[in-house]
């Protein structure tokens, strides 16, 4: 009678057949457990030697590994792959097609254009080809790693329009990194959700050393109902009405503090009005906005205003060839473009938040809503902004801009990475997944 197998021999013939290197660690993670639980009850039978009685009752691991790796593969997202490149691709030839007639200031040069384009597309490829699960196991390098490098812009990078350019661009990669840090504090009761809400501090500051107040408020959104999810999931091990404690009390007080400051700085509460009411400064704050309404009146419905000469154009709207493209493009194409476009956009963010409240793994459900959040927030904002309601501008994902249109689709490869896997995604317990150990068993027996 040949010998039996033990549960690590067992394991490791049934993963040399698995091929997908990124689902056989939790494959092999289920098939341990598995088999572990059949030898205690064999053991508890009195049956001799258990452990090779529960390999042998699995049966042949070659046979069995084939199996699981014809049952676990990658998921392919062509037609949201497809969806994207062709967006990315969409958005790059609009922003060529409005800024033809533009003068050199205002004109979006080619090869620029191209170079965002095809940064964008391996962007999306790399998120996309990416394992964010892997990502996960290292949120203490990920989130110092992100603050250094937004130190590092914040000091390097050139000042344009009262901002730091590159750190604007870094910031909205921050309610990714806070979904990372999160996840690593699962577990740890109410001293890890302190540390985990404390995460969301040195992040708000660096978006009010930029300034950027729209990521500001982006990764505050994005936090708190992060935070929510995972007090909905007891991710912190101290039960699900008190995990809502401590993010509700901060979302209050950080609401009330918000309230006060727009009621005493000037600034703010000046900006708001003008925002609401721009003929209350014409010649000043409320000019952009004032402009794209008149704009907006002579703009048709298929088809280019009829405004007058480009040099008047550029000379109205202020920024035509960035945050307001879209208003550029309600004006030289007609008001059925800009609806096609926003639609597209749409879909796309329908799309994301419809799959990721089917996920089942909770670092991919963070990861897809910190995303899609992003998206949603600066879509909203720019459409706003280009209808005339100036107060926080925003570049509209996937066609305003060369390296924000690359930064987007980043992000979306990200997301793609998550719904890849889709085949091999959950949560054990609330603890990652990790490949098997390797464990002595030591058994003492009387003769």
């Amino acid at each position: 009678m040949p010998e039996r197998k033990t549960i690590e021999a067992y394991l490791e013939e049934v993963g040399a057949q698995i091929r997908w290197k990124r689902a056989r660690p939790v494959v092999l993670w289920e098939l341990e457990r598995h088999l572990e639980d059949q030898r205690d009850a064999f053991a508890n039978q009195g049956r001799e030697d258990p452990e090779g009685l529960a390999v042998e009752e699995m049966g042949d691991p070659v046979a069995v590994g084939a199996e699981l790796d014809l049952l676990h593969r990658p998921r392919p997202q062509w037609g949201l792959l497809a969806f994207t490149l062709l967006l990315g691709a969409a958005g790059a030839v609009l922003r060529l097609w409005l800024t033809r007639d533009f003068s050199i200031y205002f004109a979006e040069k080619p090869s620029h254009v191209v170079l965002g384009f095809a940064l964008g597309c391996l962007a999306l490829l790399g998120g996309y080809f990416l394992d964010v699960g892997r990502l996960g196991r290292y949120p203490g390098l990920i989130y110092p790693g992100a603050l250094a490098v937004s130190a590092a812009s914040l000091l390097c990078s050139p000042n344009i329009s009262g901002a730091s350019y590159y750190t604007r661009y870094v910031t909205l990669c921050f309610p990714v990194v806070y979904a990372l840090w999160l996840y690593g504090w699962r577990g740890r009761g109410w001293r890890g959700q302190a540390l985990a809400m404390l995460g969301i501090v040195p992040l708000a500051v660096i978006c009010m050393m930029t300034p950027h107040l729209l990521a500001l408020l982006l990764l505050l959104a994005a936090a708190f109902g992060m935070l929510l999810l995972a007090a909905v999931w007891d991710w912190f091990g101290i039960g699900r009405g008190k995990s809502v404690i401590l993010p509700a009390a901060a979302a209050a007080g950080g609401l009330a503090l918000l309230i006060r400051h727009i009621r005493t700085s000037g600034y703010l509460l000046s900006r708001l009005q003008t925002a609401l009411h721009p003929e209350l400064d014409p010649m000043g704050s409320g000019w952009t906005a004032i402009m794209m309404k008149q704009v907006l009146a002579v703009s048709r419905w298929l088809g280019e205003g009829s405004l007058g000469p480009v040099e008047s154009y550029e000379k109205m709207v202020p920024d035509c060839g960035q945050s307001a493209l879209l208003t550029t493009l309600i004006y030289r194409m007609g008001w059925l473009p800009f609806l096609l476009a926003v639609l597209a956009l749409t879909a796309l963010l329908v799309w994301i938040f419809c799959r990721c409240a089917r996920q089942k793994s909770h670092l991919g459900r963070l990861v897809v809503l910190a995303v899609g959040m992003t998206l949603l927030g600066e879509a909203l904002c720019s459409v706003a902004w280009n209808l005339g309601f100036t107060l926080l501008a925003a570049d509209f994902p996937l066609v305003v801009g060369n390296l924000h249109t690359a930064l987007i689709m980043g992000l979306l490869g990200l997301v793609l990475s998550v719904f890849r896997g889709d085949s091999i995604a959950r949560e054990i317990s609330g603890r990652p997944v990790k490949p098997p150990r390797l464990r002595v068993r030591l058994e003492i027996q009387r003769s």
